[in-house]
Order: C-alpha cells, then sequence, then structure tokens
C-alpha cells in the first residue's frame, strides 16, 4: 500500500505540468533595474577613457595564411621556421576555401607540414633553436611551424643573418 501511494505520488509530480508565469511589461523590467545598484555600473564613468580598437589591425594582418589550395589556416607571424622554396607557394597568400582550426589543417596536411615543439625562452628569443634541427628541417622539405602546447606560437630571431628560415 505504501509503495503504491508513493509511486503514485512520484508519478504525479514527474507529469505535474509547468506552472504558467506571467510575462513581464517593459515597465516593470524598467522598474526592477532601477532598484538594482548593479545597473548603475554598466555605464562608464565620466571623464573615464574609453577603450578604442586600434585602427589598421586585424588577425590576418598579424598572422601568415598557410593553404593547401581547397583550405586554409592562420599562424602568428614568425611561427614558420623553416620554409623550404618548394613549397613557398603555400605560404602568405590571399585566403581562398574553408578556413579550418590549426589542429585540423595540421592533420589534414601532415605530409608537408610539421612542428616543433618550443620553450618560452625560444619564443622569445633568450634561448637560440639547435641548430642542429636547422640543419635537419633543410633536408626534409616540409614546412616547420613552431608550436608551444600544440598550438602556433611565434619565435623571435636576434638577428637576421642566424635565421633559419630559407626563403
Amino acid at each position: 500500500m505504501k509503495t503504491t501511494l508513493f509511486l503514485c505520488v512520484v508519478a504525479l509530480n514527474a507529469f505535474a505540468a509547468q506552472p504558467v508565469l506571467t510575462r513581464i511589461t517593459p515597465e516593470a523590467l524598467a522598474r526592477l533595474q532601477q532598484k538594482d545598484p548593479m545597473i548603475h555600473l554598466v555605464k562608464p564613468a565620466k571623464g573615464e577613457a574609453t577603450v578604442a580598437r586600434p585602427i589598421d589591425q586585424s588577425i590576418i594582418k598579424q598572422s601568415t595564411i598557410i593553404h593547401d589550395a581547397e583550405n586554409w589556416t592562420l599562424v602568428p607571424n614568425g611561427a614558420v621556421v623553416c620554409l623550404p622554396i618548394a613549397l613557398k607557394a603555400r605560404v602568405k597568400a590571399a585566403p581562398s576555401g574553408t578556413l579550418l582550426s590549426w589542429t585540423e589543417f595540421l592533420t589534414r596536411n601532415r605530409g608537408w607540414i610539421t612542428t616543433h615543439e618550443v620553450t618560452i625562452d625560444q619564443a622569445s628569443g633568450k634561448d637560440p633553436l639547435p641548430a642542429e634541427r636547422a640543419a635537419f628541417w633543410a633536408k626534409q622539405n616540409k614546412i616547420v611551424i613552431a608550436v608551444h602546447q600544440n598550438g602556433p606560437i611565434s619565435v623571435r630571431v636576434p638577428d637576421k643573418s642566424n635565421s633559419i628560415t630559407k626563403q
């Protein structure tokens, strides 16, 4: 008997209709917002500097485009650490086709792109990239992209004469 009663109560609660809520009017919403102290923080204080977007800057201008004739992706400027002459046409072209994430683009094009994991000190230019790796990259005939934790990262090269990018 108790079990049957319990099951009936649970079933009634499960099939109960949602309560009907009345719509709030714009006037009632305005009154609620006036009472809220946080509404005054939405507007910037007078005399406070407004944040402006820099003119002439975009993610495309700060990135290098790599494409495979059908798809393209973006890597930060300076992430391409080795560019063989035979693959130069695949870099810095106009975007056309489908934009893919870095991971998906790399997966599809492993035949001609490879990565090299760099440390933050190497990316900032404090530590140089290993010279023996640069010699290996030149023989490999693949575009080498510097990555940190599997994401492309810019590498600062302190001196143009020591640059390992073949152009």
